[in-house]
Parts: C-alpha cells; sequence; structure tokens
C-alpha cells in the first residue's frame, strides 16, 4: 500500500522567485554599501579639529579594518553553507548545498518530540513567525522551507507548497504521528487537499485586521483622552 502511495507522491522542488530575489539583492547591497561608507568616513564626521581626527582614526581604523576582515571571512565561509535546492518527495525533505553537501529530514526519523505532550507535529515560534516543529530522533526540530538565501541562490516563491506537500507526505507515510489541528488552521492548509487555503487564509487576515484596528481605535481614545487631560 504505502509503495503506491509513494509511486503518486511526486517530488516537489523549490522554486526561485526571482524578481524577489533581485529586489532582495538590490536593496540589501545598498543598504551594505551605505552603511559601509557611513563606517569608513565615521571619524571625518564625529571629529571637528585635525588633531583629534587624527588621535581618533590611528585607534578607530586598525578595529574597522580587522573587523571588515572577519565579516567578510564569515560571508564568505557561511556561503558554502547556502541551500540552493529543497526538494519534498516520498522520504522527506532534502536541503541540497553549494558545497555539494547535502542535509535531509526523512519521515522514517520522525518520532516523538518532548516539547508536546498531545502531538507528533506541531508549530512553535521562531522570530515571531510560527514554524513546523517534528521531533527527529529524539531531537525537537524545526523544519524550514525558506532557507534558499537569495544573495547566493535565489528567494523560493513556493515555500508554502513545500510546506504543504511535506504534512501530507507525513500523513501519508507516518500516520502513526498525531498533528496538532492548529497547524492546518494557523498555515492554512486544506487538511485533505494539502493544498493553500486561501478562504482560511484570508479569514485569518481578516481577523488580524480587526484586532489590529481595535487595539489602533483603543490607542487613539486613550491618545485623545490624554491630551485633552
Amino acid at each position: 500500500m504505502q509503495e503506491n502511495v509513494g509511486k503518486e507522491f511526486l517530488p516537489l522542488v523549490s522554486k526561485p522567485g526571482w524578481i524577489m530575489t533581485w529586489l532582495i539583492r538590490i536593496f540589501g547591497t545598498a543598504i551594505l554599501l551605505v552603511m559601509l561608507i557611513i563606517l569608513a568616513v565615521l571619524p571625518l564626521l564625529v571629529c571637528e579639529k585635525i588633531w583629534t581626527f587624527v588621535l581618533f582614526a590611528i585607534l578607530y581604523y586598525p578595529v574597522w579594518a580587522i573587523a571588515m576582515y572577519r565579516f567578510f571571512r564569515f560571508i564568505k565561509k557561511t556561503r558554502k553553507e547556502t541551500v540552493i535546492k529543497i526538494t519534498v518527495d516520498d522520504k522527506g525533505i532534502h536541503y541540497d548545498k553549494l558545497n555539494g553537501n547535502k542535509q535531509e529530514i526523512l519521515y522514517s526519523q520522525l518520532g516523538r518530540s518532548y516539547l508536546s505532550d498531545n502531538y507528533d507535529v506541531y508549530l512553535t515560534q521562531m522570530r515571531k513567525t510560527w514554524v513546523l516543529t517534528v521531533g527527529v530522533d529524539g531531537n525537537t526540530t524545526r523544519v524550514l522551507f525558506n532557507e534558499t538565501d537569495p544573495a547566493y541562490s535565489y528567494y523560493t516563491k513556493n515555500s508554502r507548497a513545500l510546506r504543504a506537500r511535506f504534512i501530507e507526505g507525513i500523513v501519508c507515510f507516518r500516520p502513526d504521528l498525531k498533528i496538532d489541528p492548529f497547524v492546518f488552521k494557523e498555515l492554512s492548509i486544506h487538511p485533505e487537499k494539502f493544498t493553500f487555503d486561501t478562504k482560511r487564509y484570508m479569514k485569518h487576515v481578516l481577523e488580524c485586521a480587526i484586532i489590529a484596528g481595535i487595539l489602533l481605535l483603543i490607542s487613539l481614545v486613550f491618545m485623545f483622552i490624554i491630551v485633552k487631560v
């Protein structure tokens, strides 16, 4: 039975969104250049007298040079670990890196996760964003679907589809694992078709907009009362 499901479960590969990729590259490069220029001319901006500029420059520029060297060395090092392709298939999710290495999370590795007593697949927050979380070989692991770096590879435009396909794979190949219903609700994934649920997403956006509007209205009322007093 599982073999037949595997034949029908076609691989899904990350797709580049080139418009967003180049926007991120252009604005990111511009911001980086502005910051480097400001740091380079900082002594000229803060020192009004020649002798203070010379003294400050003697202390500042060696530190600046070392910091720049370490920064670009770090960039060069992290570049090798850049993810260039994400694939979800009947085995799990695979991350192909620029240096030729491959990282993967297989369905066969999934099991109990100690952060949740009731579910094996659930959401946790990372940088104020809900992230799919599973147990891999006894360790709590966050599964990311936008790991490609726009600077060295591209911005992934189908990260939602990759996430939905991975969840579908869990349902198909690991039916013993319990998935928190909140996963489908928060990520706007149809629990049967495993596609992006536009209606649920728009409802979620509308709810957030209403809450934000109420909070803004309350804030304006308080500001009005304070000004009146």
